[in-house]
């Protein structure tokens, strides 16, 4: 084995895998058509607050159990 088979890979590799997983989903989500009929009834800014209140809870959470009660 070379040292190059433990390392992650090169920037230019990264870019290109983070285009793969970002950028083509995208493109066929937008492909597929613009409006999914799923998403009709639910009010997305609702879905990001609960989102943003859950991560902030589970952080503070996550902070005091590294603060107090690990040892």
């Amino acid at each position: 084995m070379s040292d190059n088979d433990n390392r992650a890979g090169c920037a230019v590799c990264r870019l290109i895998r983070i285009y793969l997983m970002v950028a083509v989903p995208l493109i066929i989500a937008m492909a597929l058509g613009p409006e999914l009929d799923f998403l009709k009834e639910i009010d997305l800014t609702k879905v990001a607050a609960a989102f943003a209140v859950l991560g902030l809870a589970l952080t503070v959470a996550w902070r005091a159990y590294q603060e107090y009660w690990r040892k």
